[in-house]
């Protein structure tokens, strides 16, 4: 029911928003923010306890001068420490799953480095799992485990990094890694894909991938493909792989 999802949300599960600025409310402090989401899940949360617990999660997340940032606002910050202040925030209850999206988007590239770093930190000292949403394939490749490939809602390949890197199997991954530009080469012209992304409300029959696949057969127009399995934990949506 309603209440027992309000219970998970926000305690076993947390969620680190796209854009820290606007996932942060303007008119209160960054510990005030920590002390409302413990006590939206802890009756007996009191104002000074989790206040020590605001200062501890800032210093974990390598916010300098935490005895001091507790006290501050949202625009008092840079967009790093607003970050870093957010995960703060999504560990207060000390969720067993963290789920980020696009985490990095805003910042700078070396300030990104430092956020997934700490998120790779924090991962093993919690013991939690991560979800991270994200276009980005370097990151893909630097910080997952397994990867699931989206597109219009769906799952269209799923495998591990190095499955997914090195053999992929749907149409979308294919033409998704060879639209990533090599920088040890060079090129006259970025790959794209043909096409647009079609609308969630009305989306095409079959496969939602298939007006824009150059290997589409009559069928992806008709039925959506199940997820077949290529190799062991590797699967790929695709009516192509049926014969495999």
């Amino acid at each position: 029911d309603l209440e027992t999802l309000r219970q998970i949300r926000g305690n076993e599960i947390a969620y680190i928003f796209q854009d820290p600025t606007s996932s942060l409310d303007p008119l209160y402090t960054i510990g005030y923010h920590i002390h409302e989401t413990i006590k939206a899940h802890s009756k007996n949360a009191v104002k000074k306890e989790t206040l020590k617990k605001a200062i501890d999660l800032l210093r974990q997340v390598l916010i300098p001068s935490p005895e001091v940032r507790v006290k501050n606002y949202p625009h008092e910050m840079s967009g790093g420490m607003r970050q870093r202040s957010v995960i703060a925030i999504s560990l207060s209850n000390t969720p067993r799953l963290l789920i980020a999206d696009e985490p990095t988007t805003n910042l700078d590239v070396t300030i990104q480095a430092q956020i997934l770093d700490l998120m790779r930190k924090l991962q093993e000292r919690y013991r939690m799992g991560v979800i991270l949403i994200t276009h980005n394939l370097g990151i893909v490749a630097d910080v997952a485990d397994r990867v699931y490939v989206m597109y219009a809602g769906k799952i269209v390949e799923e495998g591990s990094v190095e499955q997914i890197f090195y053999n992929p199997q749907h149409p979308y991954t294919k033409l998704l890694l060879r639209a990533v530009p090599d920088p040890t080469k060079r090129i006259e012209k970025l790959e794209s894909i043909p096409g647009i992304v079609p609308s969630l409300i009305n989306p095409p029959p079959g496969c939602r991938f298939q007006p824009r696949c150059p290997f589409a057969i009559d069928k992806c127009s008709r039925v959506e493909p199940p997820m077949i399995e290529v190799e062991d934990g590797h699967g790929a949506a695709c009516w192509l792989l049926e014969k495999k």
